[in-house]
């Protein structure tokens, strides 16, 4: 599948891999350390079914987890849980929509040069497979974003990736030029991911939801193409009113 009217996308654009043990111990860890904030948003998250990993969740709580534990997340996992073969069906499918994806990254890149704010576009994304985690992230250092996947080749809210897949990338391209420059909250940044990606791959994504984050303070300012190209203005705006 590819947009109409997109021109062939560059090759290379998405690379789509097995995380290695070390990854996935980053985001154990990262998803133990960050615990308390996954609650309060209520996010649902998966983590390896093991007693060291609750005793471990239980220290994070007391605000006691760190660095230290980083080691011990990844010999558990080396040592009992990693099988790379958990990831081969995700991978497949995932591949498949490669084309899109490509096609996607060709539109973004397109319509991004005319927009008065800097969308950012890394050079390559890089999406790596996790069991573990809330759904997806992103790096905005990197340009890697990270897929939450079951070793029976099913993902999180969707059944297809490419949903979660271009959420990420919409994050990794406003992150600095507007979240970060107006210390935007993490309901409002949501609202406004959903938002994009609704108005710039609504017709290629029909089964893209917005989360519930409640009232969207842009619902009037931010609803098509014209209005994306001025987004910076249209925060700048609502945040004087």
């Amino acid at each position: 599948v590819q947009l109409a009217g997109v021109a062939r996308p560059t090759p290379g654009k998405i690379q789509v891999n097995i995380p290695t043990i070390g990854q996935e111990a980053t985001v154990v860890w990262n998803t133990i350390n960050d615990i308390a904030f996954f609650k309060k948003q209520g996010y649902k998250i998966n983590l390896p079914n093991n007693k060291l990993i609750d005793s471990l969740i239980l220290k994070s709580e007391r605000g006691d987890f760190g660095n230290a534990d980083y080691a011990v997340i990844y010999e558990l996992l080396e040592q009992k849980v990693y099988k790379t073969s958990d990831y081969t069906l995700a991978l497949e499918k995932v591949k498949a929509q490669e084309p899109l994806l490509n096609s996607i990254v060709q539109r973004l890149d397109s319509l991004s040069a005319t927009w008065d704010w800097k969308f950012n576009i890394p050079e390559k994304y890089n999406v790596v497979l996790t069991l573990y985690g809330s759904g997806g992230s992103y790096d905005p250092q990197t340009g890697t974003i990270t897929l939450f996947a079951t070793p029976n080749g099913d993902f999180k809210h969707y059944a297809n990736p490419v949903n979660t897949i271009v959420h990420e990338m919409v994050h990794l391209g406003i992150e600095n030029s507007i979240i970060q420059h107006y210390n935007i909250s993490h309901s409002l940044k949501e609202q406004i991911v959903d938002r994009l990606v609704s108005i710039l791959f609504g017709e290629v994504l029909p089964e893209y939801h917005a989360q519930n984050f409640g009232q969207f303070v842009l619902d009037n300012d931010l609803k098509n193409l014209n209005d994306v190209k001025n987004l910076d203005r249209i925060i700048e705006a609502s945040m004087r009113r």
